[in-house]
């Protein structure tokens, strides 16, 4: 008898952890086998050559019927460890005492148990918390402390903490898509502590993504395309705006505590209420620099800032630096008066006249001081944020 082929496929339940079931189809002298047979099984790590992995799994006397055969095969605890494996099969008639025939070439199982393969699958069945826990429609996996990963296409983390990744081998595109009926609500999310935290997702019924936080919706692109916003927008940076009409553009720089600095250096000082601050009895300012196109015409300035002492107030000045000289020049736009111990206060200028940003002369920062010349303790006067609207002329 002689035995001339050996097609292998992957029983479409192959388990990750040991054993797994091994399906295949054995051809006998051209035609699909049927009877007796004894098999041995041996695992490497490479198509041809390379390391064995594991034992040698004899089945003896295996049910081939029609071709098809399955058996269950156990390499050991440390078998697959997301890297890719073959396995060589080789067979003998049932009841013979021949030596085995060996089949070429070597049957690669790495794609499939790798695909879902986690970290501890090997000892998946001597835990008292399975790694792998099934109940109708469920599939839990992890041993609950932390330490389990699940990676796909991918054979190491990106970051020391990832649980789940799923990573594309190609440079075009890749990603991971989350389906769900016509009228369904796929979303990805976040939860901590047993509660959902944030989510984002994309609503079929009015054509919108939204990022929802905390159970309210806070951002959607709409049906227009159009963003809507619920709470307020705070950007460190520049907001460009082409709605001004008539080849007018009109944009908005804005300044968040991180980018308020203290003197001429680039230290800064935060306090939770009060914002960017200065230390307490120091004599020195807070600088905003300010980063407009040439040409560029300020038309409003808001600043949101705290004033909680009676005996000290918040000046806000317009500093320009000339370019040759290096010599300051110095408006005072607005200066605070009275305190308010609850409340944010507002400055809303409007430069009169308007202040023409000419790069090619000077630098321009916004500084703020206070009247007393010293700081009052810590939060009692500081800066929040700063908005500039600012307009220039499209060529």
């Amino acid at each position: 008898m002689r035995i001339c082929a050996l097609g292998v496929m992957l029983a479409a339940g192959l388990a990750q952890a040991e054993p797994f079931v091994f399906q295949g189809q054995l051809n006998d002298m051209g035609s699909p086998a049927d009877g007796v047979y004894d098999l041995e099984f041996l695992l490497f790590d490479s198509e041809t050559g390379g390391s064995q992995i594991g034992t040698v799994q004899g089945i003896d006397d295996l049910e081939v019927s029609n071709g098809s055969f399955t058996t269950e095969l156990d390499f050991g605890d440390d078998a697959f460890d997301g890297s890719s494996r073959w396995v060589e099969i080789r067979v003998r008639a049932g009841d013979s005492v021949d030596a085995f025939t060996l089949l070429d070439p070597r049957a690669k199982i790495g794609s499939t148990p790798q695909a879902s393969y986690a970290s501890r699958a090997g000892v998946a069945d001597s835990v008292v918390d399975q790694f792998w826990t099934q109940a109708p429609g469920i599939l839990m996996i992890g041993e609950h402390n932390g330490r389990d990963q699940v990676f796909i296409n991918r054979d190491n983390n990106i970051e020391s903490t990832d649980v789940f990744v799923v990573h594309s081998a190609v440079n075009g595109s890749g990603g991971m898509t989350i389906s769900s009926y016509a009228n369904g609500l796929p979303y990805y999310g976040y939860a901590t502590g047993g509660f959902s935290r944030a989510k984002t997702y994309y609503d079929p019924v009015t054509d919108a993504w939204v990022v929802s936080k905390g159970g309210s919706d806070l951002l959607e692109i709409d049906e227009n395309d159009d963003v809507i916003i619920t709470n307020n927008l705070i950007v460190g940076g520049t907001i460009t705006s082409m709605g001004g009409g008539g080849g007018t553009l009109v944009g908005y720089e804005s300044h968040t505590p991180d980018s308020i600095f203290r003197d001429f250096g680039f230290d800064r000082t935060f306090n939770a209420f009060a914002g960017a601050i200065q230390p307490t009895g120091s004599t020195g300012y807070l600088r905003s620099d300010l980063d407009l196109p040439h040409g560029a015409v300020i038309t409003n300035i808001r600043v949101e800032y705290v004033d909680r002492t009676s005996t000290n107030n918040l000046r806000l000045e317009l500093w320009r630096r000339e370019l040759t000289t290096l010599s300051y020049s110095v408006d005072v736009l607005a200066t605070s008066s009275g305190s308010d111990n609850n409340t944010v206060q507002v400055f809303d200028i409007t430069p009169d006249p308007a202040i023409v940003i000419d790069n090619t002369v000077c630098t321009y920062a916004l500084r703020g001081f206070t009247t007393s010349g010293s700081w009052p303790s810590a939060g009692f006067i500081g800066i929040r944020a700063i908005t500039i609207e600012y307009e220039q002329t499209i060529p």
